[in-house]
């Protein structure tokens, strides 16, 4: 009886084991795996963080009727890594290849408007005229750096925070003093990439802060590329026309001199470095510098952003209304308006090019020749 009653229990918890073995087993083979949790991220599916990607044309128009200045670009290019047989072409005009600093936008502006792009490649010399008084020949004028001889016969400078030595730095504190306007475009790893670049910073007292302004809330396509509106007091000659910027990759910038704010980032941005909120400004003025805290907003493609285009035909009009004195401390020669006329001279060994401002690509933006 014993061996009957063992027999029996002995059945019960096999018939057990098969039964719950099958039903894991078709639970597992016939729904397959779990589902994946939902995973939210807000700054993908925020409406307000999605941008229209089609944005259309930038339109860049210039206001001042001043007359033919030159305007002098530093892309930031070592003529030791070699340089291309147009120099302009570093600023994607004239030819169909990727450029090192496209700012077609400005430059098409400015050239469109009567007035000379010129390129300067640093450790590349021109020759120039027979130095006049206070020339490098002359008693007590001494030798000129490359970049001197050039910003003596421009009217305005555009730089992206390049590294200057002593003399170079000199010759543009000179050239400001001068009456000469400056533009200074600066990036977020610009303070690595480049730290000699602090010492143009102290020559134009202006100044920058470590890491990138982002924004989660609301953006132009992703967290970094940051909206910007003008400030309460900026300066409605570089704001006109101008609700909100778009700047790509934006570090902040400053002066010491008071009111020189011009645009700040958006409510809900904040810098990479801390976390926390930021309205630190990404583009100041202080008399005739102008600097902001990204490049690429420059670019065609990023021209047509929001009020882009505004902005840049803004600094094309801040570039053009200063004029420097000539060496000796006297007004060069003006035209009617008060500006001083920049003659244009050929182009030098160095392969340094100025864009003519007559020829026109098919499209009808008059670039390089």
């Amino acid at each position: 009886m014993s061996d009957l009653r063992t027999l029996a229990a002995a059945f019960v918890v096999t018939l057990a084991a098969i039964t719950g073995g099958a039903a894991v087993t078709g639970f597992v083979t016939a729904d397959g795996a779990a589902p994946a949790p939902e995973i939210q991220n807000e700054h993908y599916v925020d409406g307000d963080a999605v941008a229209n990607d089609t944005p259309g044309e930038a339109t860049v128009e210039m206001e001042s009727t001043a007359r033919s200045q030159t305007v002098l670009v530093d892309p930031g290019i070592d003529a030791s890594g070699g340089v291309p047989a147009s120099p302009l072409a570093l600023l994607g005009l004239g030819g169909g290849g990727v450029a090192d600093r496209d700012v077609r936008p400005l430059a098409n502006a400015l050239i469109e408007n009567g007035h000379e792009v010129d390129v300067y490649v640093p450790g590349a010399t021109r020759q120039r005229p027979a130095a006049g008084p206070g020339g490098p020949g002359a008693p007590g004028g001494g030798p000129e750096t490359a970049l001197g001889e050039r910003l003596a016969d421009a009217d305005a400078f555009v730089t992206f925070r390049t590294d200057y030595d002593e003399a170079e730095l000199s010759a543009i504190e000179e050239f400001v003093d001068s009456g000469g306007r400056v533009i200074v475009a600066t990036e977020p790893d610009a303070a690595f990439d480049r730290p000699g670049a602090v010492g143009l910073d102290a020559t134009l007292d202006i100044t920058t802060e470590p890491g990138y302004v982002y924004n989660m809330e609301e953006n132009d396509l992703n967290y970094q590329r940051v909206y910007a509106e003008p400030t309460g007091g900026s300066d409605a000659a570089l704001t006109e026309g101008v609700d909100r910027a778009v700047l790509p990759t934006a570090t902040p910038v400053g002066t010491a001199a008071a009111g020189s704010d011009v645009l700040r980032p958006i409510e809900g941005s904040e810098l990479s470095t801390t976390r926390a909120s930021t309205e630190a400004p990404l583009l100041v003025r202080t008399d005739g510098v102008v600097m902001v805290g990204d490049s690429d907003f420059l670019s065609p493609e990023n021209a047509a952003r929001a009020d882009n285009d505004a902005l840049i035909g803004n600094l094309a009009d801040f570039l053009v209304t200063g004029g420097q004195a000539a060496p000796g401390g006297q007004r060069a020669p003006t035209g009617p308006s008060g500006n001083r006329t920049a003659p244009s001279g050929p182009d030098g060994p160095s392969g340094n090019q100025t864009a003519p401002s007559g020829s026109q690509d098919p499209s009808g933006n008059q670039t390089a020749g």
